[in-house]
């Protein structure tokens, strides 16, 4: 339309340019109409038949180029308010191609979030299942990808893909899937971190009994070697297989942490239960069968050995089952193969070539 007026216009002013010559020629005839002629010297008492004939054509020709430039006025006008109507439009269309740009930005960084989230899962349920007793952790971003998509203006973003995607079943898929996927990993990853703080909680809570029963252990261990002093003197007193049990037993447990301490590691739990209650439970049994317990607490550090053992196991069967959850959340939902990644990662492409295609007709 605005082509059109312009071509209008060009033919105005090719006209009224005509028009304009033809005056001119008129003009200059009607002046040498007269006998000899000079500047400024026309005889209008005598050649009035001349005069009036070139004023009454003048007059027309004047109100026909009146008329040129109102239609021509008329057209400026129409083509400045066609000329805004477009700007607007195409600013429109440039805001939601932009928008359509920023949620393919958001996509990508998105997209990178969930894989390497879920590299970090793969590692901790590994070692979750690898070293169920240790305090195996895993870090969540703290950026807001989700909340970015997912806080932008939704009507716009309709608008975009109705926009630029041709077929209608199409885009309206492509968009209720985008949001369906957002929504579903943005829940996952706080539903995740949630059970993950939960899990940890526990986990702690656990180690910390544990913990604390090692040192009831080791303060009853001493104790008991203590009254063996006490009731059979300095040179006698690790004679007696109770007291000699405990008196190998803490050094090495304590020279065990000392080592792990140098090292910057944190004491292995299923290794202390392994090597040091267990071997001790197996010792403390055997000089049970053949000595009986004795009168200083000997039943009641088996009994406590027993205990720290069987707490151990429970955090390690608490925390494979967890890392068996974390897996399957793996496979079904952050895996690189995962079916929903790769839907969110097509939905990406599709943005990508709809943006390029308009690049290319830009």
């Amino acid at each position: 339309m605005i082509d059109r007026i312009r071509k209008y216009k060009v033919l105005i002013i090719a006209v009224s340019i005509i028009t304009g010559l033809m005056l001119v020629i008129l003009s200059i005839d009607a002046i040498y109409e007269v006998d000899n002629w000079s500047w400024f010297n026309i005889d209008f008492d005598r050649r009035d038949h001349i005069v009036s004939a070139y004023g009454a054509l003048i007059g027309g020709v004047l109100a026909f180029l009146s008329i040129l430039f109102v239609i021509y006025q008329v057209l400026e006008q129409r083509e400045q308010i066609l000329q805004e109507k477009l700007n607007a439009k195409n600013e429109y269309e440039k805001n939601l191609k932009d928008r359509l740009t920023l949620l393919s930005s958001f996509l990508k960084s998105l997209i990178g979030d969930i894989i390497s989230h879920g590299e970090r899962m793969e590692v901790f349920f590994t070692n979750e299942k690898t070293s169920p007793s240790n305090m195996n952790t895993i870090y969540f971003n703290t950026n807001k990808n989700f909340s970015r998509v997912i806080e932008m203006d939704n009507l716009s973003n309709f608008k975009a893909f109705q926009l630029y995607f041709d077929n209608k079943e199409d885009w309206e898929n492509l968009y209720l899937n985008l949001y369906n996927l957002v929504d579903f990993y943005s829940d996952a990853f706080i539903e995740l971190k949630e059970k993950y703080n939960s899990h940890i909680r526990d986990k702690v809570k656990e180690q910390k009994q544990i913990g604390y029963e090692i040192h009831k252990f080791l303060n009853k261990g001493a104790k008991l070697v203590d009254d063996y002093l006490i009731n059979y003197g300095v040179a006698t007193y690790l004679n007696y297989p109770w007291s000699s049990l405990i008196n190998s037993f803490t050094p090495a447990y304590y020279n065990y942490l000392q080592n792990c301490a140098n090292a910057g590691k944190v004491p292995d739990l299923r290794h202390v239960s392994d090597f040091f209650f267990q071997q001790f439970i197996q010792d403390a049994l055997n000089i049970r069968n053949t000595h009986g317990y004795d009168g200083y607490g000997s039943r009641e550090l088996v009994e406590s050995a027993s205990y720290i053992r069987k707490k151990v196991n429970e955090v390690e069967v608490y925390s494979i089952q967890y890392a068996d959850d974390i897996e399957k959340q793996f496979t079904n939902y952050f895996s690189q193969e995962n079916a929903n990644i790769k839907s969110l990662q097509g939905l990406k492409d599709k943005i990508d070539l709809v943006l390029k295609k308009k690049s290319k007709n830009d």
